[in-house]
Formats: structure tokens, C-alpha cells, sequence
């Protein structure tokens, strides 16, 4: 019985400075031989690969019909232009090959890549690379990746102008490479099909009224704003996504008296964000014993509609079944999402003044002695004590250290000014939001805290209003134990208005667990 052992040899997602960073591998020439633009015809395509990639300290996985949004630029000369091809190394540069009747020939090595921005260098290179086999005296079977000096890939184009690579397969890929050593990175297509993309994005018709700040789609403890527009029969919102707060979806409405079914269709293309395609799909949504919640690998058939009911008296819109999720999703085929809405609901809301709510579930992590900094999370929800929806971009927060209103100085925080209220969308490397909630993360570079506070701040139209100071003692935190029913002080149910239920029915909620320690703990779940 054979054993194996995989040995990545040359391949290494480690990189280091170049010794002459005015070469790259030996034959590539001086980094200006990138790409950066093209002159020509362009035309939108979707580039779809299978291959090799290095994940974390994992190891070599596969990965299967990757599509990704690119374009080709048809030159002069017959010469074609290729922009990007991985979708997980966005070098934003092309490569360039020469049609001949019905094959494009790309000769290899093509630097594709060069940043030294950091302080040091990253600068890498596209061509063929060898997928080699062989047993040691032990009986492992070590696999070698060697990137051939000098290459070219052809591709075939069809009558429709579907580029597809010739010659590729597990024991042939092709590869991008370290510009300083010449070895492969750890990332390898074994196909690749360019084909083209002629789709348009979901537009509402021009002369239609659109009535901005109207509806508000709700989020976890947080909304935003979504435009609507009416034609008819057909209805269209914009920025349910919101990532992607531009972007139209279009629907389909039948009225019931007093309600109606909007019924919103899959596989709308309604635009790309960063390097994707982006469609409408559902999934259905499960949940394990302990409230966490997933989606399934497989959307819905594509014919399903995911249905909102409309409540014409009040203006209101919600899930008709609320175990099935709406997504912004990078394909067609499988569960790939930019965005999710759950249990979603549309309201309509003309006025955004009010008080903010508390932030709660405050937590701090102490790292300082492994990574020189401590971490305080929490989260701020963008709800009035009124359970109205916040304008985000008239949301802040104060951090407080020891009861002192702290400053977050410029060069520490790699700002362009230092600041005292953080903007409640604000992210950069060391303040991080997840998208996905109200969660909010800040780091410290400074011990001898004793206590950690936050405050919301709401600046609209003129009118400044704040919630409580809400205060973790460091010490206090640090000394609870592993999480008992001894420690409960209180468990609380929550609608994602904010709003308490005293007996919660079927439905997504937030259930805040109080402890005896004046911790406070949040978490999504679902109540069938």
C-alpha cells in the first residue's frame, strides 16, 4: 500500500522582498511590461475556472467553475487582451495573446502584478506549470509544482467567441508564480473557458416616479434605506442589497383587497460587485439545536419566487415564509452570497428622528501580550428607543476609557485625521464591522484599562441626541466562568424592530441573555 505526501516544494504564499525589484523572474524583463490598459474593442465576459489553490495553512484544494466578471479588449493587429483570470487574484492587469483564425495564442511567461506599497514587494507572473509525481525511498509519493520557463496556451474561440484553454489538466496548469524566486504560489487554473456576457442589469424605467427614503429594509437591529418605484402590475426597489445600494430588482405584483403578493423572480442580474456577476436567488434556511442558522448548498428551483406580503393600509412588506431567504448571489448554480435578507421586511418610514438605543452585548478579549493590542466589541444597534430605523450615515459612537472620552490618534489608527466619534459604517484594518449585523469591534494599543464604555451619537437634520453610556468593567468581565443557568439573570426576546416580546410565537428573533455579572450576551435564533 502506497502512503503520500504532499511537498508544495516551490510553491509558498510567503513573500518577501526582491533583491532587484526591478526584475522579476529570469526572462520576464522589467516590471513596465505589465498590461495596466488596452486600446480596442471591449467586450464584458465571464471567465470561468477550475483548479488548484492554496487556503491558509490547509493546504492545496480544489476548486471547482469559479466564474468571475472580466472583459476582453479586441486590439489592433489581431492582438486580444484578457482582463484578470483568477477570481482569487485580482491583479487587475491583462494578458495579452494573438488571434489566429479561430485559436488566440498567449506566449508565457506575462508579469501580471507588482506592488511595493507595504514596504515590501509583491510581484507576480502568469505561465504554464508542471504537476510532477514521484516516490521516495520510503514510499511517499512526494508532487512537485514546476513552472516552465518559457510556455504559450492556446485558445480555441467558437463561432459564439467562447475562449476555452487547450492542453490543461491536473498535470498541467496554469499558474501564477513569485516574481522574485520563480516558483508557484500555490494558485493554478486546470481550466478555463472565457465566454461572452451580454446580460443587462435590472433598470427601473426612466419615467417612473421613485420615491427615495421611502422603504426601509430591515436588517439585524439595523435598517437601511431602499428606494421604490411603481409600473403597473411591476414594481422595483432599489438597494435591497446592501452592498450594492444602486442596484434594482425587479417584481411582480397581484392584488388581494386590502394585500398583495410581490413576487421577486431568481437569476435577475442586477450588477457586479468587485469581480462577480450578481443575481437574485432563495435558499431555504435550517437551523441546528443551538439557533444557528444556515443556508442550504443548493438554492431553490429556478422558477421559485420569493414573495413579500404587502399590506396596502400600512404600507408594510414581509417574508411570506419566513424559512426562506432572499440572496445577492455570485451564481447561478450554487449558494454563493454577497448578501442575505432574512425574514425580510419592508416599512414605510418618512420621518428619522429619535433617540438611540443602548449598545449592548459589550465584551473585551485581551490579547495584548501575544499581539501587543486588547479588542472591545459591542453592539450598536441603529434603532430609536421608538423602534424607528436610524439613518446610518447620521450614526456615530464614543468609546470611553476609565470614564475618559477617548481620541483615536491618526497615526495609530492609520486615519487621515485623528477622531473622537466614529461614523457607525466605518471600517478600516483596525476597526472591523460585520456587515451582517450591528456588531462593532475597536483595538486598543494601551493597558491599564479598568473599564471600557460606548455611546451612540444621532446628529439628524441639526438635532444631536445619544444614548446611555454603557460601561464594561475589565476586571469583573475577565473573572466569569464558563456560562451556567446559575449565572442567568434574565433571558429577554426581541423582535429585529428591537421591540421585547414577552411570548414569542414562530420567527426569527434576538434572544439577550442578562448574567448575574452584568454581562450580557446576543444571539440570533429562530422559533419554530
Amino acid at each position: 500500500m502506497k502512503k503520500f505526501l504532499l511537498s508544495i516544494g516551490a510553491a509558498t504564499l510567503a513573500v518577501s522582498a526582491m533583491a532587484n525589484p526591478a526584475k522579476i523572474a529570469p526572462g520576464l524583463g522589467s516590471m513596465t511590461d505589465i498590461i495596466y490598459s488596452a486600446e480596442g474593442q471591449r467586450q464584458k465576459v465571464s471567465v470561468t475556472t477550475s483548479g488548484l489553490t492554496m487556503s491558509g495553512f490547509s493546504g492545496l484544494e480544489v476548486f471547482q467553475d469559479q466564474v468571475m466578471a472580466s472583459h476582453v479588449i479586441y486590439g489592433d493587429d489581431n492582438e486580444v487582451y484578457i482582463y484578470n483570470i483568477f477570481p482569487y487574484l485580482l491583479t487587475k492587469t491583462y494578458i495579452k495573446g494573438v488571434r489566429n483564425g479561430d485559436e488566440i495564442i498567449v506566449d508565457l511567461p506575462q508579469a501580471v502584478f507588482y506592488d511595493d506599497s507595504e514596504g515590501y514587494v509583491e510581484a507576480y507572473y502568469y505561465t504554464l506549470v508542471d504537476i510532477v509525481e514521484g516516490v521516495d525511498d520510503e514510499g511517499y509519493i512526494n508532487t512537485s509544482f514546476n513552472p516552465q520557463e518559457k510556455a504559450s496556451v492556446t485558445f480555441s474561440v467558437d463561432e459564439f467567441g467562447t475562449m476555452v484553454a487547450q492542453g490543461l489538466d491536473e498535470k498541467l496548469l496554469f499558474g501564477a508564480c513569485d516574481s522574485e524566486d520563480g516558483m508557484w504560489i500555490g494558485l493554478g487554473a486546470s481550466k478555463i473557458e472565457i465566454s461572452s456576457f451580454d446580460e443587462t442589469p435590472v433598470e427601473a424605467p426612466a419615467n417612473l416616479e421613485v420615491l427615495k427614503n421611502y422603504w426601509t429594509s430591515e436588517g439585524t437591529e439595523y435598517g437601511w434605506q431602499v428606494n421604490f418605484a411603481q409600473d403597473g402590475d411591476d414594481v422595483y426597489f432599489q438597494g435591497l442589497s446592501e452592498r450594492m445600494p444602486n442596484a434594482w430588482v425587479k417584481a411582480n405584483v397581484v392584488k388581494d383587497g386590502n394585500t398583495a403578493i410581490v413576487s421577486i423572480p431568481q437569476d435577475q442580474y442586477v450588477g457586479d460587485y468587485g469581480s462577480y456577476h450578481i443575481f437574485t436567488k432563495c435558499a431555504e434556511m435550517t437551523t441546528d439545536n443551538k439557533g444557528n442558522i444556515f443556508f442550504e448548498d443548493e438554492p431553490l428551483p429556478s422558477d421559485y419566487e420569493f414573495q413579500l406580503i404587502w399590506d396596502l393600509d400600512k404600507n408594510t412588506m414581509e417574508a411570506k415564509d419566513k424559512n426562506i431567504v432572499l440572496l445577492f448571489n455570485i451564481s447561478k448554480r450554487e449558494v454563493r452570497m454577497i448578501n442575505d435578507l432574512m425574514d425580510m421586511k419592508l416599512i414605510r418610514q418618512e420621518s428619522y428622528d429619535g433617540v438611540p438605543q443602548n449598545p449592548f452585548g459589550l465584551e473585551f478579549e485581551d490579547v495584548m501580550e501575544d499581539e501587543g493590542f486588547s479588542l472591545f466589541s459591542f453592539n450598536l444597534p441603529a434603532i430609536s428607543t421608538e423602534g424607528k430605523y436610524l439613518l446610518l450615515d447620521d450614526l456615530k459612537y464614543v468609546i470611553y476609557i476609565n470614564d475618559d472620552e477617548w481620541t483615536f490618534d491618526a497615526d495609530e489608527y492609520f486615519l487621515e485625521d485623528s477622531m473622537e466619534e466614529v461614523p457607525w459604517s466605518f471600517s478600516n484594518y483596525w476597526f472591523i464591522k460585520d456587515f451582517d449585523s450591528c456588531r462593532h469591534r475597536v483595538a486598543f494599543f494601551v493597558e491599564g484599562i479598568d473599564t471600557f464604555g460606548v455611546q451612540s451619537v444621532y446628529n439628524y437634520n441639526g438635532v444631536e441626541t445619544r444614548s446611555e453610556i454603557m460601561t464594561l468593567d475589565v476586571e469583573e468581565f475577565m473573572g466569569v466562568d464558563d456560562v451556567d443557568a446559575a449565572k442567568v439573570a434574565s433571558v429577554k426576546y426581541y423582535d429585529l424592530t428591537g421591540r421585547e416580546v414577552a411570548n414569542p410565537a414562530a420567527g426569527i428573533f434576538i434572544k439577550r441573555t442578562a448574567f448575574h455579572d452584568g454581562s450580557v450576551s446576543s444571539l440570533k435564533t429562530i422559533i419554530r
